[in-house]
């Protein structure tokens, strides 16, 4: 990528969990409690595939051609301040 200097990967190979994975990330966040909503609850019961989505990166493409150092500058999100910061930087 001109701007950052890193390789940049074009695909998209989705979401990518399975029951372990998902509550490994719910305890290390705190909200183990999640683990009974309908889409996790979902992946905890193999009611879900593992992986959905893929192809090429809509916005990984728009990042490159628009010279975009942040994937948050091509599409909408919640940036904290940290990621803010590091963005202007």
């Amino acid at each position: 990528h001109p701007l950052t200097e890193y390789r940049h990967e074009l695909s998209s190979m989705g979401i990518r969990v399975d029951k372990e994975s998902l509550l490994k990330q719910l305890e290390h966040r705190g909200v183990s409690h999640e683990a009974g909503l309908d889409y996790q609850k979902a992946v905890i019961e193999g009611k879900l595939p593992f992986s959905y989505g893929g192809g090429i990166g809509i916005s990984r493409l728009l990042m490159l051609l628009l010279r975009s150092g942040h994937i948050g500058e091509v599409q909408v999100g919640v940036w904290h301040d940290k990621h803010y910061e590091q963005a202007m930087e």
